[in-house]
């Protein structure tokens, strides 16, 4: 293998990582905003509230 190869077998390993770790952050980012309960309302009592309001 010579060194060009190898050097951008080394740059493309790379810029796949970094593509895989920013659609994990994505996919992180969008789970956190998705799953987010602080508009739903369950139950009228003082204990189902949210403890910051969001809504």
């Amino acid at each position: 293998m010579t060194a060009r190869t190898q050097k951008r077998l080394a740059i493309g390993g790379a810029l796949a990582l970094m593509a895989l770790l920013f659609a994990y952050k994505a996919a992180m980012v969008s789970a956190a905003f998705t799953s987010q309960t602080a508009c739903v309302t369950v139950d009228d009592s003082a204990a189902a509230t949210p403890a910051r309001r969001a809504c």
